[in-house]
């Protein structure tokens, strides 16, 4: 039987939200979910030319709502279209959010012209992820990059950021996620969120990481696994300033071609602030002519599976395959790494820098 779950996911300005989505598309998608993105109406809107200072923000959200409306019921039907049974649409700001930006009189004159009673809102989403704007707590990471339609300042951030909370608090299933963390626990510890709420029995944590001996014997036990997914990536490192690392990669499984951006600001030994996106195919090309032609392309088949509750991820590069990376999910608190009999493992590599993507485009060997 087929579940739908729409899942919202909102905040004030730079909090996330645009990371969350690429990272989300990824993970879910290795976890054996259909994934569905509907990407932010404003921005959208926003970036064709229609925006708040060509008609005033009245009519502006008018704009907002109608289009929300229809991409959200394309997206449902899709969802009931596709193949699987287990469906994630992931909304980039819902309907509420629309009310952070009127008085609580326009919205509901707003919401008139469409038909649709407030009390109705929160009962259209399953749940609602807000990711709190990084002007609160990490100024030092708001920027402008992430969203060529960012106008806010950090005190109108801030401002858009109480007023989104405000507007969801009745929302029987809101989860706030904050900056107590650097940026990229915020966003494991959203992808946690969500697992809990799908009843997920391990959750995003952290991954251990094993270089392990390779050959067709351990291709086949692989292959007998629960939720056995394959996936062909392909990842190319960009022309970039001092402590900033840009690649973009292609990712391919079941006949479906999906391309990310990836933006890492190396900010301490130990610290590092990262954006991703979700790319066209044209915007994938277009970034061909900044690739850095002194680091090798990672060319790599991976295969994603579950077992005894852990989930495992088997990387083979192109440039050996005698050898592999396994990586295997460890929930916080459980400090037992479960194994298959069936890999030899040569060590384990977690903090080596030497196994990481960067090192490995450098190098080609292990």
């Amino acid at each position: 039987m087929k579940t739908i779950k729409k899942i919202v996911f909102t905040g004030g300005p730079c909090g996330g939200k645009t990371s969350f989505a690429s990272r989300a598309m990824e993970v879910f998608s290795d976890h054996g979910y259909r994934v569905i993105i509907d990407n932010e109406s404003a921005t959208d809107l926003i970036s064709g030319g229609i925006s708040p200072a060509t008609m005033g923000m009245y009519e502006f959200q008018k704009y907002v709502i109608d289009l929300q409306l229809k991409k959200e019921e394309l997206c449902y039907k899709a969802a009931q279209n596709i193949e699987g049974d287990k469906v994630l649409i992931f909304i980039d700001r819902g309907l509420f959010d629309d009310k952070g930006y009127v008085s609580d009189e326009e919205f509901a004159q707003l919401l008139g012209e469409f038909n649709i009673r407030e009390e109705e809102v929160n009962d259209r989403y399953d749940m609602v992820l807000h990711l709190v704007t990084s002007a609160k707590g990490a100024e030092e990471a708001y920027s402008f990059n992430t969203n060529a339609a960012r106008y806010e300042t950090v005190e109108v951030a801030r401002a858009v950021d109480d007023r989104t909370m405000e507007v969801w608090k009745d929302h029987p299933n809101r989860v706030i996620i904050g900056n107590e963390t650097d940026f990229e626990w915020k966003i494991i510890r959203a992808m946690q969120a969500v697992f809990q709420y799908l009843g997920e029995e391990r959750p995003v944590e952290v991954f251990r990481k094993y270089l392990v001996e390779f050959d067709d014997s351990v291709l086949e036990n692989v292959k007998k696994e629960s939720n056995f997914v394959t996936t062909h990536i392909y990842e190319q490192f960009l022309k970039s300033e001092p402590n900033v690392e840009k690649r973009i990669r292609r990712r391919i499984k079941n006949g479906t071609t999906r391309y990310y951006y990836s933006e890492a600001n190396i900010m301490g030994a130990n610290k590092r602030v990262k954006n991703d996106m979700i790319l066209s195919e044209r915007q994938y090309l277009s970034y061909q002519p900044q690739v850095n032609e002194e680091l090798n392309p990672i060319d790599k088949e991976r295969y994603s599976f579950l077992k005894d509750s852990h989930f495992y991820k088997l990387d083979i590069f192109n440039f050996d395959k005698t050898k592999a990376l396994l990586s295997v999910q460890v929930p916080l608190g459980d400090e037992e790494v479960r194994i298959p009999l069936y890999f030899k493992v040569i060590k384990e590599v977690s903090d080596d820098v030497n196994y990481k993507n960067y090192s490995l485009a450098k190098s080609q060997k292990y």
